[in-house]
């Protein structure tokens, strides 16, 4: 079950953020974009054109910056370029990228855990594993 726009226009409304136009497009753009990782130029272009109102570039990071908060959004770097953001009800994961032909997957933050740990330990530094990618190379590519 994917979230609706409704789900997200909720939790906006549950920080009191007023439910506007641009608000509300914006959430509408995310739950119809649910598998998309989009930047927030996309995200405050596609808004734009479903409300058919102007929409302040803060609007989409304040609404982005909530959403994040609750955890039904993530935000991440796939590799050079601005970050991107995806709807998600899956709990944490890391990104795949290939540099070369740009294939994301995403694997549950579980499967690094063991390396994570392993950073932790040997070097005190506890690594946050979602925020940047994975760069590297697809099996495909790769052949």
């Amino acid at each position: 079950m994917h979230l609706s726009a409704d789900d997200l226009v909720k939790t906006l409304r549950e920080r009191s953020l007023r439910i506007t136009k641009a608000r509300r497009a914006i959430c509408e753009v995310l739950a119809t974009s649910h598998e998309e990782h989009m930047s927030a130029a996309d995200i405050l272009e596609r808004a734009r054109v479903r409300a058919g109102v102007a929409i302040d570039q803060s609007t989409v990071y304040r609404t982005l910056d909530v959403l994040e908060e609750f955890g039904y959004l993530h935000h991440v770097h796939l590799g050079h370029g601005a970050g991107v953001y995806h709807l998600s009800e899956e709990s944490d994961h890391q990104h795949l990228v290939c540099e070369h032909c740009g294939t994301s997957v995403e694997i549950p933050l579980e499967e690094l855990a063991p390396v994570l740990a392993s950073v932790t330990a040997r070097y005190g530094f506890v690594a946050e594993g979602v925020h940047f990618a994975l760069v590297g190379t697809c099996e495909s590519c790769a052949k």
